[in-house]
């Protein structure tokens, strides 16, 4: 089997997570599929290793839902004037599902990128890509740090839930509850991948230039995308 080269790997993830920021229902559905396809290619490999982050995420992403059934404008699900500004939308449900289930689709192809590289060679590609953004003054070395240690706090993103939880068992169930821990999470996130260690010493090895075949992949896998949107 030819083994991609990591930048070729971090390039179609890119443009694998891109295509997913505006979801639509055919987008979804090639997504589903491509990544099934890849993990049914391992036998399955990987897929324990997926249901284990997605638990990790399974009240963030049930935040997200709630809030966009119940902060997007639109039709109540029931007509009842009475209560009509406190039921979840027709819109919301739509667009929360969509964002839920592109999330979730996201979470799978990090898992599947992180089980696919060494955090060697995710670093090198990261540097590899970033490397023209030194025109203008940004440290590739820098970048490929603070984007590797966000695909390490990932990791963390359980225990930061916990941490944030009133106490232990307990799970927020009121909207404004379950928001707020959502952000709570989202900020500790951020901040843990802004920390990186001064001691920390980071060696980027050499990294052969891709193959030029290879860059046919994320070109066709952008336009599948395109041509489905």
């Amino acid at each position: 089997m030819v083994k991609l080269h990591p930048v070729i790997l971090m390039v179609s993830f890119l443009v694998f997570v891109a295509m997913l920021a505006f979801p639509a229902p055919s987008a979804l559905f090639i997504s589903s599929l491509l990544l099934a396809l890849l993990y049914l290619r391992d036998g399955g490999a990987h897929l324990s290793s997926a249901l284990v982050m997605l638990r990790r995420m399974r009240w963030f992403l049930l935040s997200i839902l709630l809030i966009f059934c119940w902060l997007t404008p639109g039709t109540p699900v029931i007509q009842w004037p009475a209560l009509s500004g406190w039921l979840p939308t027709h819109e919301g449900i739509s667009s929360g599902l969509l964002r839920v289930m592109a999330l979730v689709l996201v979470i799978g192809s990090v898992n599947l990128l992180l089980s696919s590289l060494s955090r060697q060679e995710l670093l090198t590609a990261i540097y590899f890509l970033a490397r023209p953004l030194q025109l203008i003054g940004v440290k590739a070395e820098k970048v490929a740090l603070r984007m590797t240690l966000v695909f390490d706090a990932m990791a963390e993103v359980q225990q930061m839930v916990t941490q944030y939880l009133p106490e232990k068992g307990h799970v927020p169930r009121r909207l404004d509850s379950m928001g707020l821990l959502a952000s709570s999470v989202l900020n500790a996130v951020i901040a843990r991948a802004g920390q990186a260690p001064q001691e920390e010493v980071v060696v980027l090895s050499a990294l052969e230039r891709p193959p030029l075949w290879q860059w046919c992949l994320p070109i066709l896998l952008w336009g599948l995308f395109t041509s489905a949107g």
